[in-house]
């Protein structure tokens, strides 16, 4: 059960101005590294240290943004020696985690990209008047 997730830094760049024709938008997390952590009276806690990257191509702009998963488990101790061995994480953990990152940093993402003037990385509905029309005749 993920019990937190903590930006630690954020680095975002444009060079939206240099750019002709359109930009494609990936966007990856990776887990960079995880330990067993307890805090206070929480034990068997994991910290799962993460990267993410949205990069905006033709080389448009970056953000970066680094930090950390507080996860809650009974096996806390498998789960980190079976990291440290082969770099891999039970499926079901690694889905949950990853779908908090991506939730969290493309929100943020979101938000960044509008101030550096780059594309939003997720796609938004777009209204149009053929839709609004239609919408209308089905009232």
């Amino acid at each position: 059960m993920i019990i937190g997730l903590n930006i630690n830094s954020i680095i975002a760049k444009s060079k939206i101005d240099s750019v002709e024709g359109n930009i494609t938008v990936n966007s990856t997390p990776v887990i960079e590294d995880l330990e067993k952590k307890d805090i206070d009276d929480m034990k068997d806690l994991i910290s799962i240290k993460f990267s993410f990257s949205s990069n905006y191509e033709p080389d448009a702009g970056k953000v970066k943004i680094e930090g950390e998963v507080l996860y809650k488990t009974d096996d806390a101790k498998n789960i980190v020696k079976k990291w440290k061995d082969n770099k891999s994480l039970d499926p079901d953990l690694a889905v949950d985690v990853l779908n908090a990152i991506f939730r969290r940093c493309l929100t943020k993402t979101v938000d960044l990209s509008a101030d550096l003037r780059l594309p939003p990385p997720v796609r938004f509905p777009v209204v149009s008047k053929e839709a609004t029309a239609s919408k209308k005749d089905d009232e």
